[in-house]
């Protein structure tokens, strides 16, 4: 276990660090947004390859991992494509001025890669050969995930065709799914 957590951590530095530079010479932070769900797919391939646990549950987590952080990558380079750096760090870039790059090293890419590697540590356990075999666990599991995977799927594409409506400026959504919680994309996501 301690070589798929490792190697996951390495792979997860090695992305964030990239993802800085990158941000550093484009001068904008918001590809980081982007690179949060891929980073998910890379530690789920990563842990699949160096893990020597249940093939089966090891491909039904990685393609698991690979459709969700895949979708919301996309999904974000979509949603955020034309629209330049993110309001939160053109702030952190007003604020801190030179130091900018510095600190969102730390706060911004070093953060969410720790974030990353906590989150997705169910992922890497799931992997290692401790854990069981596929059984009525997993297919629940798996339930809760498509379940999950709808919301966010839905209530994403629900909400982008209200923004896009230009009656509902100002408005609230509380439609479709919007009228049962008020996130479902945030709600899917907790249960994927």
């Amino acid at each position: 276990m301690g070589e798929v957590m490792s190697s996951a951590a390495i792979g997860i530095v090695v992305l964030m660090l990239s993802t800085w530079v990158i941000s550093l010479i484009k001068k904008n932070a918001s590809i980081v947004d982007i690179v949060w769900g891929l980073g998910f797919v890379l530690v789920a391939w990563i842990s699949r390859a160096v893990a020597d646990g249940d093939n089966a549950r090891q491909w039904l987590l990685t393609v698991m991992t690979s459709v969700w952080g895949l979708r919301l990558g996309i999904y974000l380079l979509w949603r955020n494509s034309g629209h330049g750096e993110d309001f939160r760090y053109r702030s952190m870039r007003k604020h801190w001025g030179p130091r900018f790059p510095l600190i969102s090293l730390v706060t911004v890419f070093g953060l969410q890669g720790t974030l990353m590697w906590i989150v997705s540590l169910p992922v890497q356990l799931g992997q290692s050969d401790a854990t069981p075999k596929i059984g009525p666990l997993a297919v629940i599991g798996v339930l809760v995930y498509l379940i999950g995977l709808f919301f966010e799927v839905v209530g994403d594409a629900q909400l982008a065709r209200f923004k896009a409506d230009s009656a509902n400026a100002g408005k609230v959504m509380d439609q479709g799914l919007w009228k049962f919680t008020r996130h479902p994309n945030y709600f899917g996501d907790s249960c994927v």
